[in-house]
C-alpha cells in the first residue's frame, strides 16, 4: 500500500521535473516557464491528501533546487512547494471539489509559488529577484498552469484511483 503511493509520487514528480527542465524551459513563451511541477504537486495533493502533497512538494522542491540551472537558494523551492502541497490538500473538502475549483486552485498555486519563491529569496538576501517582473511572471505562470491543469489533474487522479484504491480522498 505505502510503496504504491511512494511510486506514484516519485514517478510523477520526477517526470514533471524532467519535462519542465528539458522541454518546457526551452519553449520561448512570454513570461514565466510553464510550471508543470507545481501543477503536479497540486494534483497529487488533491488526489491523495495533504501529507502526500507535502511529500511531493518537498521532493519536487529539492529536485528543482538541485537541478541545473538552479538559481535559488537551496531549500527555497522545497519550502514553497511543501506549503502549496499541504494547503491544497487540506483546504478544500473532497466532496466540494469541482473541475473549475480545482483548476482555480492550480492557477492560484502557481502564482503563489512564483510570489513565495521571490519573497523567500529576497528575505534570504538573494539579489536575483527583479520585483518589477514578478507580477507578470505570476500571471503568466498561473495562466500556463491553468492550461496544463486538466490533463495533469485527471491523469494523476486516474493513476491514484487505479493503483491505490485504499485512498478515499479522490
Amino acid at each position: 500500500m505505502m510503496w504504491r503511493q511512494v511510486l506514484i509520487i516519485g514517478g510523477s514528480v520526477l517526470a514533471a521535473v524532467l519535462i519542465e527542465l528539458t522541454l518546457l524551459s526551452r519553449i520561448d513563451l512570454p513570461g514565466a516557464t510553464p510550471d508543470l511541477v507545481v501543477v503536479t504537486v497540486v494534483a497529487i495533493a488533491l488526489a491523495m491528501g495533504p501529507m502526500q502533497g507535502v511529500v511531493a512538494g518537498f521532493a519536487a522542491g529539492v529536485l528543482i533546487d538541485l537541478a541545473p540551472p538552479a538559481d535559488t537558494i537551496l531549500g527555497v523551492n522545497a519550502i514553497v512547494y511543501m506549503a502549496i502541497g499541504f494547503v491544497t490538500g487540506f483546504v478544500i473538502d473532497p466532496r466540494d471539489r469541482t473541475v473549475p475549483i480545482e483548476i482555480g486552485i492550480v492557477g492560484l498555486s502557481a502564482a503563489a509559488a512564483t510570489l513565495g519563491t521571490a519573497a523567500l529569496d529576497t528575505l534570504l538576501g538573494s539579489g536575483r529577484v527583479s520585483w518589477e517582473d514578478i507580477p507578470g511572471m505570476a500571471l503568466s505562470s498561473a495562466l500556463y498552469a491553468v492550461i496544463l491543469a486538466p490533463v495533469v489533474i485527471v491523469g494523476i487522479a486516474w493513476i491514484v484511483r487505479k493503483a491505490t484504491p485504499e485512498i478515499l480522498v479522490t
